[in-house]
Protein backbone atom coordinates (compact mmCIF):
# COMPACT_ATOMS: atom_id res chain seq x y z
CA UNK A 1 0.00 0.00 0.00
CA UNK A 2 3.27 2.91 0.65
CA UNK A 3 2.90 3.13 -3.44
CA UNK A 4 -0.83 3.18 -3.23
CA UNK A 5 -0.77 6.17 -0.57
CA UNK A 6 1.80 7.85 -2.20
CA UNK A 7 0.00 8.14 -5.56
CA UNK A 8 -3.09 9.30 -3.44
CA UNK A 9 -1.14 12.09 -1.17
CA UNK A 10 1.48 13.27 -3.91
CA UNK A 11 -0.25 12.79 -7.21
CA UNK A 12 3.10 9.83 -8.16
CA UNK A 13 4.64 7.26 -7.12
CA UNK A 14 8.11 5.75 -8.03
CA UNK A 15 8.14 1.99 -7.54
CA UNK A 16 11.30 0.01 -7.83
CA UNK A 17 11.95 -3.04 -10.27
CA UNK A 18 12.91 -5.01 -7.72
CA UNK A 19 9.12 -4.81 -6.02
CA UNK A 20 8.07 -6.57 -9.60
CA UNK A 21 10.97 -9.17 -9.07
CA UNK A 22 9.22 -10.43 -5.64
CA UNK A 23 5.99 -10.86 -7.88
CA UNK A 24 4.91 -14.81 -8.12
CA UNK A 25 3.90 -14.90 -11.35
CA UNK A 26 7.22 -13.00 -12.73
CA UNK A 27 8.77 -16.32 -11.79
CA UNK A 28 12.51 -14.65 -10.85
CA UNK A 29 13.72 -17.52 -8.87
CA UNK A 30 12.93 -19.76 -11.80
CA UNK A 31 15.90 -18.11 -14.13
CA UNK A 32 15.23 -20.30 -17.12
CA UNK A 33 11.21 -19.47 -17.36
CA UNK A 34 12.09 -16.14 -15.97
CA UNK A 35 14.66 -15.28 -19.10
CA UNK A 36 12.65 -16.89 -21.60
CA UNK A 37 9.56 -14.35 -20.80
CA UNK A 38 11.85 -11.88 -20.95
CA UNK A 39 13.76 -11.95 -24.09
CA UNK A 40 10.19 -12.73 -26.00
CA UNK A 41 8.88 -9.37 -24.16
CA UNK A 42 12.19 -7.40 -25.54
CA UNK A 43 12.19 -9.56 -28.90
CA UNK A 44 8.13 -7.56 -29.43
CA UNK A 45 10.11 -4.27 -29.70
CA UNK A 46 11.43 -5.53 -32.58
CA UNK A 47 8.54 -5.24 -33.99
CA UNK A 48 6.42 -2.06 -33.59
CA UNK A 49 5.33 0.70 -35.99
CA UNK A 50 7.15 4.08 -36.25
CA UNK A 51 3.83 6.40 -35.35
CA UNK A 52 2.23 7.88 -38.30
CA UNK A 53 0.70 10.61 -36.31
CA UNK A 54 3.43 12.60 -34.22
CA UNK A 55 7.11 13.14 -35.06
CA UNK A 56 9.74 12.33 -32.48
CA UNK A 57 11.27 8.97 -33.50
CA UNK A 58 8.86 6.74 -31.41
CA UNK A 59 8.14 3.14 -32.41
CA UNK A 60 5.03 1.70 -30.60
CA UNK A 61 2.31 -1.11 -30.79
CA UNK A 62 -1.19 -1.06 -28.96
CA UNK A 63 -3.92 -3.24 -27.01
CA UNK A 64 -7.28 -2.99 -24.62
CA UNK A 65 -7.66 -5.35 -21.92
CA UNK A 66 -10.69 -6.44 -20.64
CA UNK A 67 -11.03 -8.48 -17.51
CA UNK A 68 -13.81 -11.25 -17.10
CA UNK A 69 -15.26 -12.39 -13.67
CA UNK A 70 -12.81 -15.46 -13.04
CA UNK A 71 -9.98 -12.46 -13.57
CA UNK A 72 -8.76 -13.65 -16.82
CA UNK A 73 -7.46 -10.60 -19.27
CA UNK A 74 -8.77 -10.52 -23.04
CA UNK A 75 -7.28 -8.44 -25.17
CA UNK A 76 -7.97 -6.26 -28.61
CA UNK A 77 -9.22 -3.05 -29.87
CA UNK A 78 -12.41 -2.46 -28.10
CA UNK A 79 -13.03 1.27 -28.56
CA UNK A 80 -11.55 3.76 -30.58
CA UNK A 81 -8.25 5.37 -29.35
CA UNK A 82 -8.46 9.00 -29.46
CA UNK A 83 -7.31 11.87 -27.09
CA UNK A 84 -8.71 15.06 -26.42
CA UNK A 85 -6.84 18.51 -27.64
CA UNK A 86 -7.03 19.80 -24.00
CA UNK A 87 -4.74 17.29 -22.71
CA UNK A 88 -2.49 16.43 -26.46
CA UNK A 89 -2.62 19.39 -28.62
CA UNK A 90 -0.63 17.16 -30.83
CA UNK A 91 -2.51 14.75 -31.97
CA UNK A 92 -5.51 15.21 -29.72
CA UNK A 93 -9.09 15.08 -31.32
CA UNK A 94 -8.30 12.31 -34.43
CA UNK A 95 -8.76 8.47 -34.09
CA UNK A 96 -5.49 6.98 -34.14
CA UNK A 97 -5.11 3.29 -35.13
CA UNK A 98 -2.04 1.16 -34.36
CA UNK A 99 -0.95 -2.69 -34.53
CA UNK A 100 -2.75 -5.05 -31.96
CA UNK A 101 -0.04 -6.18 -29.59
CA UNK A 102 0.41 -9.84 -31.16
CA UNK A 103 -0.47 -12.88 -28.69
CA UNK A 104 2.73 -14.11 -27.90
CA UNK A 105 3.01 -10.79 -26.14
CA UNK A 106 -0.24 -10.07 -24.23
CA UNK A 107 0.20 -13.76 -22.88
CA UNK A 108 4.06 -13.25 -21.78
CA UNK A 109 3.94 -14.02 -18.63
CA UNK A 110 5.54 -11.02 -17.40
CA UNK A 111 3.00 -8.93 -18.74
CA UNK A 112 0.82 -10.75 -17.90
CA UNK A 113 2.12 -10.38 -14.20
CA UNK A 114 2.69 -6.77 -14.70
CA UNK A 115 -0.82 -6.18 -15.69
CA UNK A 116 -2.79 -8.13 -12.63
CA UNK A 117 -0.55 -6.03 -10.39
CA UNK A 118 -1.37 -2.54 -12.56
CA UNK A 119 -4.80 -3.80 -11.60
CA UNK A 120 -4.57 -4.56 -8.40
CA UNK A 121 -2.93 -0.91 -7.53
CA UNK A 122 -5.71 0.82 -9.07
CA UNK A 123 -8.41 -1.20 -6.70
CA UNK A 124 -6.75 -0.51 -4.26
CA UNK A 125 -6.08 3.44 -4.97
CA UNK A 126 -9.94 3.41 -5.74
CA UNK A 127 -10.47 6.57 -6.54
CA UNK A 128 -11.56 6.14 -10.01
CA UNK A 129 -14.01 3.59 -10.29
CA UNK A 130 -14.85 -0.21 -10.28
CA UNK A 131 -12.54 -2.08 -12.93
CA UNK A 132 -16.07 -2.54 -14.98
CA UNK A 133 -16.43 1.39 -15.42
CA UNK A 134 -12.58 1.39 -16.77
CA UNK A 135 -11.21 1.41 -20.13
CA UNK A 136 -7.49 -0.34 -19.90
CA UNK A 137 -4.84 0.60 -22.46
CA UNK A 138 -1.49 -1.42 -23.33
CA UNK A 139 1.04 0.52 -24.96
CA UNK A 140 4.25 -0.69 -26.31
CA UNK A 141 6.85 2.06 -26.91
CA UNK A 142 10.39 2.42 -28.01
CA UNK A 143 12.17 5.69 -28.41
CA UNK A 144 15.11 5.11 -31.22
CA UNK A 145 17.41 7.89 -31.05
CA UNK A 146 20.78 9.13 -33.21
CA UNK A 147 22.75 11.71 -32.01
CA UNK A 148 21.10 14.12 -34.86
CA UNK A 149 17.78 12.38 -34.46
CA UNK A 150 16.74 12.43 -31.15
CA UNK A 151 13.21 10.80 -30.21
CA UNK A 152 10.51 12.29 -27.88
CA UNK A 153 7.67 12.10 -26.42
CA UNK A 154 4.11 13.94 -27.79
CA UNK A 155 3.45 15.96 -25.69
CA UNK A 156 7.07 16.87 -25.25
CA UNK A 157 6.63 19.30 -21.95
CA UNK A 158 4.75 19.54 -18.83
CA UNK A 159 1.17 18.02 -19.22
CA UNK A 160 -1.52 15.63 -17.89
CA UNK A 161 -2.89 12.76 -19.56
CA UNK A 162 -6.71 11.89 -20.58
CA UNK A 163 -6.36 8.47 -18.75
CA UNK A 164 -6.98 9.17 -14.68
CA UNK A 165 -4.01 6.35 -13.98
CA UNK A 166 -0.95 6.15 -16.29
CA UNK A 167 1.79 3.43 -15.38
CA UNK A 168 5.72 3.68 -17.23
CA UNK A 169 7.30 0.36 -17.20
CA UNK A 170 10.69 0.40 -18.12
CA UNK A 171 12.20 -2.96 -20.14
CA UNK A 172 15.48 -1.53 -21.58
CA UNK A 173 17.57 1.43 -21.93
CA UNK A 174 20.64 1.62 -23.68
CA UNK A 175 23.53 2.30 -22.21
CA UNK A 176 24.27 4.98 -24.63
CA UNK A 177 21.34 6.90 -23.93
CA UNK A 178 21.12 10.83 -23.12
CA UNK A 179 18.38 11.75 -21.40
CA UNK A 180 15.10 9.88 -20.76
CA UNK A 181 14.31 12.12 -17.00
CA UNK A 182 11.29 11.89 -16.18
CA UNK A 183 9.41 15.70 -14.30
CA UNK A 184 7.12 15.90 -11.96
CA UNK A 185 5.08 19.82 -11.54
CA UNK A 186 2.50 20.55 -9.42
CA UNK A 187 2.22 23.52 -12.57
CA UNK A 188 3.57 24.34 -15.46
CA UNK A 189 6.19 26.71 -13.54
CA UNK A 190 7.71 24.83 -11.10
CA UNK A 191 9.25 21.02 -11.48
CA UNK A 192 9.23 18.92 -7.80
CA UNK A 193 11.08 16.24 -9.26
CA UNK A 194 13.29 14.75 -11.54
CA UNK A 195 13.18 10.99 -11.30
CA UNK A 196 14.96 8.31 -14.00
CA UNK A 197 13.83 4.78 -14.48
CA UNK A 198 17.05 2.79 -14.89
CA UNK A 199 16.49 -0.73 -13.62
CA UNK A 200 14.25 -3.12 -15.08
CA UNK A 201 10.74 -2.86 -14.36
CA UNK A 202 11.63 0.36 -12.87
CA UNK A 203 8.13 2.48 -12.97
CA UNK A 204 6.33 5.45 -12.72
CA UNK A 205 2.82 6.04 -11.64
CA UNK A 206 1.11 9.35 -12.19
CA UNK A 207 -2.19 10.93 -11.75
CA UNK A 208 -4.57 13.88 -12.64
CA UNK A 209 -2.79 15.89 -9.19
CA UNK A 210 0.87 16.58 -11.16
CA UNK A 211 1.82 17.39 -14.59
CA UNK A 212 4.59 15.13 -15.99
CA UNK A 213 6.90 14.75 -18.76
CA UNK A 214 9.57 12.99 -19.88
CA UNK A 215 13.17 14.60 -21.48
CA UNK A 216 13.77 13.64 -24.74
CA UNK A 217 15.88 10.60 -25.75
CA UNK A 218 19.77 11.26 -27.28
CA UNK A 219 22.72 9.37 -27.91
CA UNK A 220 26.11 9.33 -26.79
CA UNK A 221 28.17 8.16 -30.02
CA UNK A 222 28.07 9.16 -33.13
CA UNK A 223 26.78 6.61 -35.60
CA UNK A 224 24.83 4.38 -32.74
CA UNK A 225 21.41 4.01 -32.05
CA UNK A 226 20.14 4.73 -28.26
CA UNK A 227 17.04 3.10 -27.21
CA UNK A 228 14.27 3.34 -24.35
CA UNK A 229 11.96 0.74 -24.78
CA UNK A 230 8.81 0.99 -22.08
CA UNK A 231 5.38 -0.51 -21.12
CA UNK A 232 2.69 2.35 -20.74
CA UNK A 233 -0.27 0.79 -18.77
CA UNK A 234 -3.66 3.34 -18.66
CA UNK A 235 -6.60 3.51 -16.94
CA UNK A 236 -9.74 6.00 -17.73
CA UNK A 237 -13.22 5.98 -16.76
CA UNK A 238 -15.41 5.12 -19.69
CA UNK A 239 -18.00 7.96 -18.40
CA UNK A 240 -15.49 10.32 -18.02
CA UNK A 241 -17.56 13.49 -18.82
CA UNK A 242 -20.24 12.34 -16.90
CA UNK A 243 -18.47 11.54 -13.33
Amino acid sequence: MEHVNHLAAGGYAFIPGSYYQTLPDVNYANKDIFLSELEQLKLAYEQLTLDPYSAGNRWRGYAQCRRNPQGELSFGHFTEYKQTKKYNPDTGGIVRHYPLLPENITANRLMQAILQDDIAFVEAYGRIGPMEELSVGIHLFRYEAQCDAPAYSSPVWLHKDDEDVVFVHLIHASDNMLGGDNLIAPNPKNIERVLRLEALFDTLVVNHDKYHAVTPIGCRQPGETALRDIILVTFQRTMKEAA
